[in-house]
């Protein structure tokens, strides 16, 4: 073992201008086996390789072994240690903490601190404890600054051990400072066995010259000295990083160790390697080292609990979900497979797989999945330990872990065959015996195996047999066995393949002793199983709520408190009335309630029929469900008729159907098929007749023989007939219209002139003579005597008493003499538009 120090004075020839060394007097003597002055020129071509390309710090592996840290000083003076291959180290200090370092200079022997074992390495005076590797504070500051370079930058550093052709690493800064931190940076990220392999220089003018692992060389050296626009340069010769904006490598393969040790610079909670021997390369760089302990103090393997390379999870510290924000994809998922091969190697204690359960449960998204094999991990832990203490596992410590449909298809094929063989075994006893077996086959997974869901379709259907003691066995075994899951599927069950009667088994579940169990777990039972329990609640005391009154406080257990659906409202019907219709009196809230539709797609609209029959009062809703009823063929006749007649009333008023004469016709024959409708649903028709009549064209009204029904109408259809006709702006439209329309003009006088026959009711009469002479009498005074030629003319070809016309045309100007010669200004509330001047006849 042999350690040298040794300097020199650098010296350039003044003709070729190639640098040489000479030798300086030796201050100090060389330490520890084969002690002794050393030649300087020994040692000199190795020096003058390195200085002489401008380096300032550079630190070398010779080809016997020995290592050569070098440091170029001020005044041309140059500083080297050598250390023999067989010199251990390295110590707390290495070689980049010697960066300009004031130990270097002459006489500062004395206060070199130890460095390599047994030797003296030069080391800044301000470093406060040995493992305080060029200030760890500064590192995460100068990692945060070039984050997004960290990572790429260790992926390199790794493969110079990982490769045996790793290529070397050029870093392109303004200054040496940046690189060295660069150096330092890789350093305190490596294993610390590999610290003395890491060989660099922080400055160099001839970077094809340097034989270091790591190269730093300015931007100017680097446009002189190295082609990087040659793609074979920076892919295949040198993995350049650019940090001045020039072209640079190609970004490197991911590497999860780079990706997770960057981030822990990032976070401000760098990784501390483990000390010791040079690991085996398969656990080198392993991941599980890297991950913080809970209380942030650095990895769990950074302390001597570390087993091998690879950490041991029964005293590494276990991240949390936010120490794992900053990784994905492929880093992710080797944080987890290191986790989750720690624990099947069975190197985790108890305390640490507790902390392994709780990270699991509070993952969500990507880090989920990734944690799927640390999942399986833990629960293959935990249902094989059990079996060695000869008890049975508990499912519900499972519940809650992020395991996959894969995970769960290995544990079946594991536990699940043998659990689930003697749950069947089982279902030939009695039912109190189900409790054990079904415990086994929940703790194994066994979901899909039919002895489970034999076992759960036993339990549901002794529960909707409350007559029976199987009820009260199927709750003791649900209790005893205490599963959630297991509890919701029974309850699932209740209703599958339903039926009504079904759900009067389900009232009276709810009514038995047995309601209580249901009461405790009516939140997860579905939403058929807690309207039946509430109703067989609320039926009895002390609300004792029927009919309507129970079928809206139901309502307000549906999620959007209203029924929405046909099914649910045939369920709820069933449940408050069975098969018995409503009350008279609740019929109309119900269909409002509900809507017409709604009922009609449930078939249910001939349970409330009798709201169409004797309705409170006839409005749009009515209408709706009249028009809904009238297609359901299951309806009687009669019924039929009646929903038909009010739907073509409505149709005609509302313009939907023309007033034609097939529309009259129809009209007729549903008068006389109907039923004598009730007084609110007869007026409400003919009112909405007259409506129609008094709206349509006096044209089709005669064409379509709608005459023949105003003409027998009573009181009911001519009300809205003659306040329509009556109204101020229809008698402003009809003066400003009918002067220059003959045809409508002698349609109105047709269907308004006096008539006395047979079937004419006296209410008509009365109307046709108000409305002859308040409606039509008027718009002769501006009708000149062509304009009612024609309406003679018209009424002659249609073959009607032309003479009466004349007549009363004369007797209405006789009563109006003298006629007026002007028109006052229209009342306020009818149009604005003006009306025709009178014209003499």
């Amino acid at each position: 073992m042999a350690i040298r120090r040794l300097s020199y004075r650098l010296d350039q020839e003044p003709n070729t201008g190639a640098v040489r060394l000479i030798p300086a007097e030796m201050e100090g003597q060389g330490r520890g086996e084969g002690q002794g002055r050393g030649e300087p020129g020994e040692f000199g071509p190795a020096v003058e390789r390195v200085i002489g390309a401008g380096s300032e710090l550079s630190y070398s592996l010779l080809p016997d072994g020995g290592r050569l840290l070098c440091a170029a000083l001020p005044g041309q003076r140059v500083e080297a240690l050598h250390l023999s291959a067989d010199t251990p180290g390295p110590g707390p200090v290495w070689p980049i903490d010697t960066w300009r370092s004031a130990a270097w200079e002459p006489g500062a022997g004395e206060a070199l601190g130890a460095g390599f074992v047994e030797s003296e390495l030069p080391v800044p005076e301000e470093l406060p404890a040995p493992e305080a590797h060029f200030d760890h504070e500064r590192l995460v500051e100068f990692a945060r600054e070039r984050a997004d370079r960290v990572a790429p930058f260790l992926a390199d550093v790794r493969r110079l051990f990982g490769d045996p052709a790793g290529r070397q690493i050029v870093l392109v800064e303004e200054d040496s400072e940046t690189v060295a931190r660069w150096i330092a940076l890789a350093c305190a990220s490596l294993p610390e066995a590999y610290v003395p392999l890491l060989t660099f220089t922080t400055w160099t003018a001839a970077p094809h010259d340097a034989p270091q692992q790591i190269i730093g060389i300015g931007p100017d050296t680097a446009e002189a000295a190295l082609d990087r626009t040659d793609p074979a340069t920076v892919t295949y010769l040198y993995r350049v990083h650019d940090g001045t904006g020039g072209p640079q490598s190609p970004p490197p393969d991911y590497d999860p160790w780079a990706q997770l040790t960057a981030e822990r610079w990032i976070s401000g909670n760098p990784p501390r390697p483990a000390p010791g021997a040079v690991p085996p390369p398969d656990d080198a760089f392993a991941l599980l080292p890297l991950i913080p302990d809970k209380s942030g103090g650095g990895t769990g393997g950074g302390g001597a609990e570390v087993s091998g390379g690879s950490g041991d999870a029964g005293s590494a510290g276990i991240p949390a979900g936010a120490d794992l924000a900053g990784l994905s994809g492929d880093s992710l998922r080797a944080v987890f497979d290191a986790l989750a091969e720690a624990v099947t190697r069975g190197e985790s204690d108890s305390r640490a797989l507790a902390d392994l359960d709780r990270l699991c449960r509070g993952l969500e998204g990507d880090q989920a999945v990734a944690a799927r094999p640390l999942a399986l991990a833990l629960v293959k832990h935990h249902l094989d330990a059990p079996r060695t203490r000869g008890t049975l596992p508990d499912l519900a410590a499972l519940e809650g872990l992020p395991l996959g449909q894969e995970a769960w298809r290995q544990l079946r094929e594991e536990y699940g065959d043998r659990a689930d063989d003697a749950l069947r075994r089982s279902l030939r006893g009695p039912l109190p015996a189900l409790t054990q077996p079904l415990r086994l086959a929940l703790a194994v997974g066994a979901d899909g195996g039919p002895g489970l869901a034999e076992a759960m379709n036993r339990l549901a259907a002794a529960l909707l047999r409350p007559d029976r003691g199987d009820c009260a066995h199927a709750v003791r075994v649900l209790e005893e066995v205490d599963h959630p899951p297991l509890t919701r599927r029974v309850l699932r069950l209740l209703i599958k393949d339903f039926t009504e009667r079904k759900l009067d088994r389900l009232r009276e579940l709810a009514d038995s002793p047995q309601g209580d169990w249901l009461r405790r777990h009516i939140d997860e039972a579905p939403l058929t199983v807690r309207l039946a329990a509430a109703a067989a609640h609320w039926h009895g005391p002390p609300d004792r709520l029927r009919g309507a009154e129970l079928f809206k406080r139901l309502t307000e257990l549906l999620p959007k408190q209203r029924v929405e659906d046909r099914t649910t409202l045939g369920l709820l019907w069933h449940i408050v009335w069975r098969t018995s219709p409503p009350d008279r009196a609740e019929q109309p809230w119900i269909v409002r309630t509900c809507t017409p539709r709604l009922i009609v797609e449930a078939d249910l609209g001939r349970r409330v029929i009798g709201w169409l029959r004797e309705p409170d009062h006839c409005d749009a809703e009515l209408v709706e469900f009249a028009r809904a009823m009238s297609g359901d063929t299951k309806l009687g006749a009669g019924d039929r008729h009646t929903a038909t007649l009010l739907v073509t009333a409505q149709d005609l008023a509302d313009g939907r159907t023309p007033l034609t004469r097939p529309a009259v016709d129809r009209l007729g024959e549903l008068f006389r098929k109907a039923p004598q409708p009730g007084l609110v649903l007869r007026q409400g028709i003919e009112e909405r007749v007259g409506h129609a009549l008094a709206r349509a064209n006096p044209l089709d009204v005669c064409d379509s023989r709608g005459g023949r029904i105003l003409f027998a109408a009573g009181r009911e259809l001519l009300r809205p007939y003659r306040a329509y006709l009556l109204d101020d702006r229809t008698r402003d439209r009809l003066l400003r219209e009918l002067p220059a329309q003959p045809a409508e003009t002698a349609a109105y006088f047709y269907l308004w002139r006096p008539r006395r026959r047979h079937g004419v009711s006296e209410e008509w009469n009365k109307v046709a003579e108000e409305l002859l002479d308040q409606v039509l009498a008027p718009v002769l005074a501006y009708m000149d005597d062509d304009q009612l030629g024609r309406v003679a003319t018209v009424l002659e070809r249609k073959n009607q008493d032309v003479q009466e016309w004349t007549a009363w045309r004369h007797r209405i100007r006789q009563r109006t003499e003298p006629r007026p010669e002007t028109w006052t200004e229209p009342r306020p509330e009818t149009s604005t538009e003006p009306r025709p001047e009178p014209k003499g006849e």
